[in-house]
């Protein structure tokens, strides 16, 4: 036995698309999530409380990715109809989700706790298990099995964050912030712990889809040299397009960050 539930999730799915959104973990008051619940109800709660974890929910992006999302405001406009807003998308990471939006009847869970992990381990990491779901003491009979892999998103390196960049006569200095998942909230350290064995980021110079240059750093700056860049682009370019990623151990890539700087 993996995981005992004691309670369904409340599961339901999206009457309304939803756009893509800009801004990751700042109070949106313009979207809403439109839903249809199978059972149960939900609950608006306070902003100080939605900060503290409250009102999660989870929604299928149209590239099959999932985005975290919590809200303040619940109104049930309809029977089993719901609106939901003052909503902070894009958590835990979920950024890639929140750019593609998602889809009307696009399947949502809201994740309280009812909702449990399947304590995967590492060697289990992205390998297809068969699951069976089954009534504990009960003559319930037994479901599946459910052919699921995991456990590669939850180790995948987060998107570096505030990319900035500016010319000088060497050329154009890059720089980022690193994110992490582990003790990561400490806002009185000087810096968070390191996810991975070593620091190391993947820096792409992009024109339009098209990778002119890619290196790997070992610390969250970088020098674009100002002879590298007259070779890739036969001249200085006013807007740089540029993508960074933390390289890690169990996940050779993770989620990118993408910025266009003025230099």
């Amino acid at each position: 036995m993996r995981a005992m539930l004691q309670r369904p999730a409340r599961i339901g799915r999206l009457t309304a698309p939803l756009p893509s959104g800009k801004v990751s973990g700042r109070f949106d008051r313009s979207a809403t999530i439109d839903l249809d619940l199978f059972f149960g109800g939900i609950s608006s709660a306070a902003p100080e409380a939605v900060l503290a974890g409250e009102n999660r929910l989870a929604v299928r992006s149209v590239g099959g990715s999932w985005e975290i999302i919590h809200f303040v405001q619940a109104e049930e406009v309809a029977p089993g109809r719901w609106e939901l807003s003052r909503l902070l998308r894009g958590l835990a990471g979920t950024e890639d989700a929140m750019a593609l939006g998602a889809a009307v009847a696009a399947p949502i869970v809201l994740l309280d706790e009812a909702v449990v992990p399947l304590g995967l381990s590492v060697e289990e990491r992205g390998r297809s298990l068969n699951w069976i779901a089954e009534g504990a003491g009960a003559p319930a009979g037994a479901a599946g099995p459910f052919a699921f892999a995991g456990g590669i998103r939850a180790q995948t390196p987060l998107s570096p964050v505030h990319i900035s960049g500016a010319r000088f006569d060497d050329g154009i200095r890059l720089s980022w912030v690193r994110r992490g998942r582990l003790d990561a909230d400490d806002w009185a350290a000087a810096d968070i712990p390191l996810d991975e064995p070593e620091e190391r980021y993947r820096v792409e110079i992009l024109h339009g889809m098209d990778v002119r240059r890619a290196v790997n750093v070992p610390a969250p700056a970088f020098l674009y040299a100002a002879a590298d860049e007259i070779a890739d682009f036969g001249e200085l370019q006013s807007l740089l397009a540029v993508r960074v990623r933390q390289m890690g151990r169990a996940v050779p890539l993770g989620l990118p960050a993408h910025a266009v700087i003025s230099v």
